[in-house]
């Protein structure tokens, strides 16, 4: 039986534990019935204990209760019956996984464009009218460095720390201009999803397969951030163990939100990227959140409007609050699971849930409403404009 030995001090008895986080949908290209990608397009699952009953009440009940989403349940489907779809994106994964150096810059451009069309939107980044002194940026999985661009634009006083995988490893090359020389930019390349120290975990099983590359360093430890962005996906380009490949985007999320939640200050922000907002993954991540910050949703639309990922700003964040630890807590036992459990262990935990669908719905479900309606309307729009949807 696994054991994890990390603190549970920050856990009470009728603490709500998060269980679970969003997998990015865009990735895949099978067709199973019954599953839904972000462009309309049915998908397979990046892990197999996904929660398909509970995904189902959410999206009835939003069916239910928002005509919006009931249009974009349409566009999906006619946009998945058609092959055109498929051809679409698979010529954008094509793209992205094989971009020269033009391309890489067009990809930095877009980023710049999303960061500045996300602050238009939510003014979550800090100007130099907003803050008196220079604030603090954390940038986890940074390159190629448009978000931290739109910072320094709007405050040519902020610091920005990043952490962002090797290009080595996969990861994408930095591209924002004079970075190595800038000494307000300071950058630290590795993989966040070997962060084992930050995990609480000092033994590493020799026979493990990762086990020469975990790292017990804390990447900026003691320091506190004004503003986190976790904007890391899972990349295609990555080379990775085989055990990692179903639960890799588990462990990026939960990695990332560990290290930014025991770095962000006092009524701090977070930035998070996540994806199919009418999944019972990302409405418990939401639902978590809400318990110590307060949250907003952009989705862009000169950008990804046709995808189902969207960010969700918190803020106000109390890092002292009980709901906070304990999900951080819980969310350091999901990475050790999901890194060292089996897959029958993997897939139990998976499956745990301190409350029902049914419990977050009627204390969350018509903020989910509201949170969701611009999120539906861009995505919908988007997909009325494609060329692929009948």
């Amino acid at each position: 039986m696994l054991e994890w030995h990390g603190d549970t001090s920050a856990v009470g008895t009728a603490m709500v534990l998060p269980t679970t986080v969003v997998e990015p949908d865009t990735m895949l290209d099978s067709k199973p019935e019954n599953a839904a990608s972000d462009d309309g397009r049915p998908k397979t699952s990046l892990d197999d204990s996904s929660t398909p009953c509970s995904n189902l009440i959410i999206k009835e009940y939003c069916l239910k209760h928002a005509a919006i989403f009931r249009e974009l349940t349409d566009l999906r489907r006619r946009g998945w019956e058609n092959p055109q779809g498929d051809d679409h994106f698979r010529v954008q994964r094509y793209r992205a996984d094989n971009a020269d150096e033009s391309g890489k810059r067009i990809f930095y451009k877009m980023m710049c464009q999303i960061g500045d069309e996300l602050d238009e939107m939510t003014s979550v980044l800090p100007s130099t009218s907003s803050l008196s002194r220079n604030p603090a940026i954390l940038d986890l999985c940074m390159a190629p460095g448009g978000f931290t661009a739109s910072v320094l634009k709007r405050n040519r006083d902020a610091r920005v720390c990043g952490i962002s995988l090797p290009v080595s490893q996969g990861g994408h090359k930095m591209i924002l201009p004079n970075w190595r020389e800038d000494p307000r930019v300071q950058v630290r390349f590795l993989d966040i999803t070997m962060l084992a120290a930050e995990m609480d975990v000092t033994d590493i099983p020799v026979e493990h397969p990762d086990a020469k590359d975990f790292i017990f360093d804390r990447p900026f430890h003691g320091e506190a951030f004004d503003l986190v962005f976790c904007d890391g996906q899972v990349l295609r380009t990555h080379s990775r163990a085989e055990y990692r490949e179903r639960r890799e985007a588990w462990r990026l999320m939960t990695s990332q939100l560990v290290l930014a939640l025991q770095r962000v200050k006092e009524n701090g922000k977070l930035v998070v990227l996540l994806h199919k907002l009418e999944a019972w993954d990302t409405v418990y991540l939401l639902y978590t959140l809400r318990k110590f910050s307060s949250l907003q949703l952009f989705k862009p639309r000169r950008k990804h409007a046709i995808r189902s990922s969207f960010y969700v700003v918190a803020e106000q964040i109390k890092p002292e609050s009980l709901w906070l630890q304990a999900s951080v807590t819980a969310w350091k036992k999901e990475w050790y699971i999901a890194t060292f459990g089996s897959d029958t262990e993997y897939r139990n935990n998976r499956s745990k849930f301190q409350v029902t669908v049914q419990d977050v719905l009627s204390d969350f479900g018509t903020e989910l409403l509201e949170l969701g309606q611009s999120v539906w309307e861009v995505q919908s729009a988007a997909l009325r404009r494609s060329s692929f949807v009948m």
